[in-house]
């Protein structure tokens, strides 16, 4: 009699510790629907001892430790999930992603192929395919690749002038307590047509050390105010190092910018950068920018500057498919007035929220929201006091490709700055949509370096929207360089009219 309820009891136990051990693993799975990793690996690992050997929570527990960056557990669960069931495709693609993040190339690539032999879904052929091509460029034999776009932008901008409505403003400098604007810097809509252009060339010499240069051509055309024509070209080149989960590069960049078929501005910048991929889907990263502008006629040689900044950042990749991002940066610089321009020095910070979603294999959209806080410490002449401005700018679109080289972009622009100051006092709307096609010249690597691009395609200054505006750096720091050149005369200019 005590044997058979001895054995009731531990019958009833193991139930309840069944029941207990499902309930977590529904919670965990709950977890991974919202893509919170972290909880779920934090609700799992516990357990590891007790159930690892179960071919459900080892699969669960290896996909989560590895979301999580827990990478070496994460390959211990799925290989014993594998040692009792080969056939296991799910738990093989995710052992075959970790031995990749490990930079275990060959143990990668055998399970890739293996699991290629086992007639997976397209969509698994297609991703597998990917990191197949991503192993290929981190062989020695993968030394050199070369891409770039070509891209025609049509838009409509409110403000091409970044120009005021209100003329004349009210002022203590003048007799009559006015100052008239020329026309021709009021606030002014437009249409306008962009032509852009690029190209970059990565050399690797070794593993993890490569060199990179490449360069930008933008020209954007107006429909009336052809005197804000301007053609811009960014050049860079510079060094770059991976090693594990970190990624650092120092280079060396300069721009030239015409307006109005008249030299303008020249540029020359240093940069300094590192980014950290500290989880899986998770990075952060640091730049260190040091820029010089110089004025190529005289007159405007009082708006030249040197400008200091620092960018802190962060990227979050969400959803199952990784088919979800979030980012957050936070900039702070300083702009040294080099010829006593009317503004003086200038300190700024400002801190942008950035969203991208795939829609589908073809569709995608993105969205950024910044705000940005300028303070100087010169007296304006025209107000006889300092200027402080803060500035806010929505940008959002939508991708569709209609190949895997081409797309098509429309982008929609609104900002807003508000000044102590009158002058400084403007608003834009900016409407666009641009064709767009992509290249890479050494086909074996294309699938690899443009999977590589949208992952990390929020980090790199490089790519711009319709309408000058930057998807990476500095959101309202960077603008088109028509209203850049208004803004600069007005704030050096003014004194001198």
């Amino acid at each position: 009699m005590k044997r058979i309820v001895g054995t009731a009891i531990l019958l009833v136990a193991s139930l309840l510790s069944q029941m207990a051990a499902a309930s977590v693993l529904e919670q965990a799975n709950q977890l991974v629907s919202e893509g919170k990793y972290i909880e779920a690996f934090e609700l799992l690992e516990p357990l590891e001892f007790d159930m690892s050997g179960d071919e459900a929570y080892d699969l669960l527990f290896g996909f989560v430790a590895l979301e999580a960056g827990h990478v070496s557990l994460s390959t211990l669960a799925l290989e014993r999930v594998l040692a009792v069931n080969p056939d296991n495709n799910t738990a093989r693609f995710h052992l075959a992603r970790a031995y990749f993040v490990l930079s275990d190339f060959d143990g990668a690539r055998r399970e890739f192929e293996m699991l290629l032999s086992m007639n997976p879904t397209a969509g698994i052929r297609e991703t597998v395919g990917q990191y197949l091509d991503a192993i290929a460029a981190r062989e020695p034999d993968a030394k050199t690749v070369t891409s770039g776009y070509v891209a025609l932008a049509l838009g409509a901008d409110s403000n091409v002038t970044g120009g005021v409505s209100e003329n004349p403003l009210s002022t203590p400098a003048t007799a009559s307590g006015l100052y008239t604007f020329p026309e021709s810097d009021v606030e002014d809509d437009d249409e306008y047509s962009n032509l852009s252009a690029g190209i970059d060339l990565v050399h690797r010499f070794s593993e993890v050390n490569s060199l990179y240069v490449g360069g930008d051509l933008y020209n954007r055309a107006h429909r009336d105010r052809d005197d804000l024509d301007y053609l811009l070209v960014d050049l860079r080149g510079g060094y770059q190092r991976s090693s594990g989960n970190q990624d650092y590069r120092a280079g060396l960049a300069a721009g030239y910018l015409k307006l109005d078929d008249d030299p303008y501005q020249d540029s020359a910048a240093l940069e300094l950068e590192w980014r950290n991929t500290i989880a899986q889907r998770t990075q952060i990263g640091v730049v260190l920018k040091h820029t010089q502008y110089r004025h190529d006629d005289d007159e405007d040689e009082v708006s030249d500057y040197d400008d200091l900044s620092l960018s802190l950042s962060y990227l979050r990749v969400l959803g199952e498919q990784g088919d979800k991002l979030v980012s957050v940066a936070l900039d702070f610089g300083h702009e040294d007035d080099l010829n006593e321009r009317d503004d003086g020095n200038q300190d700024y910070v400002e801190i942008s929220f950035t969203g991208q979603m795939q829609f589908s294999d073809r569709s995608s959209g993105f969205l950024l929201l910044s705000y940005a806080e300028n303070d100087y410490d010169g007296i304006n002449l025209l107000f006889a006091k300092e200027r402080s401005d803060s500035k806010t700018s929505l940008i959002g679109g939508v991708v569709f490709d209609l190949s895997k080289s081409v797309s098509i972009r429309a982008t929609a622009v609104l900002s807003e700055t508000r000044s102590n100051l009158s002058l400084f006092d403007t608003s834009r709307e900016d409407i666009s949509i641009s064709l767009r096609k992509d290249f890479i010249i050494d086909a074996q690597l294309k699938l690899g370096v443009r999977h590589e691009h949208k992952i990390q395609g929020l980090f790199q200054a490089g790519e711009r929207f319709a309408g000058g505006v930057f998807f990476g750096g500095r959101a309202s720091g960077q603008r088109p360089a028509a209203i850049a050149v208004r803004d600069r005369r007005r704030q050096g200019g003014i004194a001198r009219r």
